[in-house]
């Protein structure tokens, strides 16, 4: 079943089955429906292959853990790997079927529960829920996790929306903005974040170009720009605490790249456990909640 929210500027495909993710994003741009993000291919879709699809939720954690292992309260826990180096990745609700509970012409929500699975790949049980929402031009997602275990849980989340390099021109150059104060030197960190190198750094826009990129990045202040110039569209990325890290990806060779807003850093419960500032993962205690909000704005330039 495909859920598709729309109004006069958003049209949203959503795949409760897999993961609650969006399959694709359309905009209405000059009165034709135009991907805003990343366009999921049919037989991915049909297929519910995640991975090649528009945008998914990273949960109980954002990112990579270290050889699929993690520290917490004294215990070792280890996960099962699915990566081809060894490690854990973007957590396991992505790959799992959420329950719609509510659902109009221009929203859904959308639940989930661990203890409903008795493969799933982490150690502590807790609650989900998602609730996406078209409001005029601003498509938000609000995603809240409760601990339902009877201690307590390191816990993460964020939210991983791929974009096209180009929308109606060819020739497009695109360009990104967001600010930050610091970049993890490594892919899976194991230290403390570092002055971000000027020539990846987006303060202000300025174009994306070949720069090929896979970093985890802290201190961002939860704002963020995509524009297009020659098709006059520019999108902006807003979320709210805890999403303060923000992972930058940018493949070689592909037309395509992601801006991830998460509120841990890559191995952030590994720096948890090893003292690590800055990490960003939150300690649950039963019944606690962690929640935020992302959003995307589309207006033309000018």
């Amino acid at each position: 079943m495909t859920l598709i929210l729309e109004n006069e500027h958003f049209k949203v495909e959503i795949a409760p089955q897999h993961g609650a993710s969006i399959i694709n994003c359309f905009a209405k741009l000059s009165e034709q429906w135009v991907p805003i993000m990343r366009h999921t291919p049919l037989e991915a879709a049909q297929a519910g292959n995640v991975s090649k699809m528009a945008s998914f939720t990273l949960a109980p954690y954002s990112n990579r853990l270290l050889n699929a292992r993690f520290s917490f309260n004294g215990r070792e826990y280890q996960l099962q790997p699915n990566t081809p180096e060894g490690h854990v990745q973007h957590g396991d609700v992505r790959r799992r079927p959420w329950q719609l509970v509510g659902a109009s012409a221009a929203s859904a929500t959308l639940n989930f529960d661990s203890r409903q699975f008795g493969d799933f790949n982490f150690p502590f049980p807790f609650t989900a829920q998602i609730q996406y929402t078209l409001e005029g031009a601003t498509f938000r997602t609000h995603f809240q996790m409760q601990n339902v275990g009877a201690e307590a849980m390191p816990a993460g989340f964020g939210f991983h929306p791929y974009f096209p390099r180009t929308l109606n021109a060819a020739d497009e150059a695109v360009e990104i903005q967001a600010q930050v104060t610091g970049i993890y030197p490594e892919l899976i960190p194991t230290s403390a974040a570092v002055p971000v190198p000027p020539e990846i750094d987006f303060p202000e826009l300025r174009p994306l170009g070949n720069i090929v990129m896979n970093d985890c990045r802290t201190g961002w202040d939860g704002r963020a720009s995509i524009r297009w110039p020659r098709a006059g569209v520019t999108l902006t990325l807003e979320a709210t605490e805890p999403l303060r890290h923000l992972v930058l990806y940018s493949p070689e060779g592909e037309d395509f790249f992601a801006v991830e807003p998460v509120s841990n850093a890559t191995n952030g419960f590994n720096l948890l456990a090893s003292g690590v500032p800055g990490h960003g993962a939150v300690i649950l205690q039963p019944g606690e909640l962690l929640q935020g909000e992302f959003s995307l704005s589309v207006s033309a330039i000018g």
